[in-house]
């Protein structure tokens, strides 16, 4: 699958080109939007778990809508509804999902999945581009492990059933995927054999694993060479109606424990990685959500739109030091290929 590729900026030659007149574009093409910080499971290692055990607050309707109508005015693309909490916890989910949709957006989805069945998914299913469900098990006993006491994994199995089912019965495009972060309580051991036999069995589109932002010190107890054994192994099981996918680079990265980028400006922050948390506070960085070196401003005080032209912005993307961000910084790759694409621009580029 192809969703995980840098060309896919190619498809938004305007940005592309206002980024390289510019060095900056008027909007960002995808935004991460946190609902609330309400959560029903106790996930270990979580990044927000500081914010969810002390913090209930919830994005109110109306912000949404507000906020909503200020991005489309810049031009963004695709609404990303995510942690902070689980999204679908949300009291008015199912409206704020018709609003989005009826604005134009491109909706994603990342939930646990365990709360589908309190939702219209006959009716909201064909609304998101994609939903990606944090299962990180193959069965209950790993599910409580790695959610939590409160596990639902029963539950969490029947509502991935029946989105499969609504997709088939109408021949829905949304992608619908299940994803499995690999630590101390998942393995990269015969456990992700398990796990994506699971996925295969319950008929989903694709199965995803991803290393840890928290527990970088595990990944040592495997070599380069078992990893890249396991990964051939796991990619056996694809046919063309199921596929596991791999970001291969982060997991490379995180082993060797390195940080060193081939860049010294965050470039991808001008299309992607923008976090808005469920308390109003808009973050350069969904790596950065939550810490004041990333804050550039809250939706309840000032529209989005300025906030995105403010001299606060400004400020902190100088300061950031591209170095100092995590091992696994979600505009890593995006960021590499475009220092390429810039530093390697052709000669005579208007003789095809």
């Amino acid at each position: 699958m192809s969703f995980l590729s840098s060309n896919k900026i190619f498809q938004h030659p305007e940005k592309l080109s206002e980024w390289m007149s510019t060095g900056d574009t008027s909007g960002p093409i995808t935004v991460k939007i946190d609902l609330t910080n309400v959560c029903n499971h106790n996930c270990p290692g979580c990044i927000d778990a500081d914010l969810i055990a002390n913090d209930n607050n919830e994005l109110k309707y109306d912000t949404v809508v507000a906020l909503l109508s200020d991005l489309k005015k810049i031009g963004v693309k695709g609404i990303n509804y995510t942690g902070g909490g689980e999204p679908t916890v949300h009291r008015r989910f199912a409206q704020i999902i018709d609003a989005t949709s009826d604005m134009g957006f491109d909706i994603g989805l990342i939930c646990n999945g365990s709360l589908f069945h309190r939702h219209p998914m006959e009716r909201l299913l064909e609304k998101f581009t994609w939903i990606r469900i944090s299962l990180d098990s193959y069965d209950h006993e790993t599910h409580i492990r790695t959610h939590g006491s409160r596990s639902t994994f029963n539950k969490t199995i029947k509502n991935i059933e029946n989105l499969v089912k609504i997709k088939k019965e109408q021949q829905l495009k949304t992608t619908i995927g299940v994803g499995y972060i690999t630590n101390q309580h998942a393995d990269m051991d015969r456990q992700v054999d398990k796990f994506i036999k699971l996925c295969k069995d319950l008929g989903v589109d694709y199965a995803q694993l991803r290393p840890s932002f928290g527990f970088m010190h595990d990944y040592n107890t495997i070599t380069p060479k078992e990893w890249r054994e396991t990964f051939k192994r796991l990619k056996e099981s694809e046919t063309d109606k199921f596929k596991v996918v791999i970001d291969e680079d982060k997991f490379q990265k995180i082993m060797t424990g390195s940080t060193k980028r081939t860049y010294s400006t965050c470039h991808a922050q001008s299309f992607k990685s923008t976090s808005i948390t469920a308390l109003g506070g808009v973050f350069i960085c969904c790596s950065l959500s939550g810490v004041l070196t990333g804050y550039i401003g809250n939706i309840l005080h000032e529209n989005f739109v300025d906030i995105w032209n403010g001299e606060k912005r400004k400020k902190v993307l100088a300061a950031l030091d591209v170095n100092k961000c995590p091992a696994l910084c979600v505009g890593d790759n995006l960021n590499e290929f475009l220092e390429n694409f810039k530093k390697n621009k052709p000669d005579h580029a208007n003789f095809l």
